[in-house]
């Protein structure tokens, strides 16, 4: 009994896990590269939960064992989902700012290029003044 229980926890767990992260790139809180990743664990699941040859060794397992193996590596999946959530979101956090910082770059050379082109008028007026004294 405790192997299809895990079987059944496994398809879900695995079809929650490919919604989710679906869902999470859609909405632009987890990346591409994290969101594919994820859903080809996901399909992985259900197809070790699905199809009995794949998941044929949940019949060796002690009766309970298989429980506890589940819930600790439910709570392991859910803190890698959750890491790689937190790296994506990073991620585009350095990018914005790596992008604002190339606009900051060029908007000071632009002000350096004005500032100098002033400079050099104001010297050759300098110039032309003491010419004429």
């Amino acid at each position: 009994m405790d192997g299809v229980i895990i079987r059944i926890g496994l398809v879900l767990v695995g079809a929650i896990l490919i919604v989710y992260s679906f869902w999470m790139h859609s909405i632009k809180r987890i990346t591409i590269n994290f969101a594919v990743i994820w859903e080809l664990f996901g399909v992985c699941l259900v197809l070790i939960g699905a199809i009995p040859v794949f998941s044929s060794w949940t019949r060796y397992m002690a009766p309970g064992t298989g429980i506890a193996f589940f819930c600790v590596g439910s709570v392991v999946l859910f803190e890698a989902v959750q890491l790689s959530q937190t790296i994506s979101q990073l991620t585009l956090k350095n990018r914005e700012l790596a992008m604002q910082v190339a606009l900051l770059n060029q908007e000071n050379e632009q002000i350096m290029n004005k500032l100098e082109y002033i400079t050099k008028a104001l010297e050759d007026a300098d110039e032309k003044d003491s010419l004429r004294h």
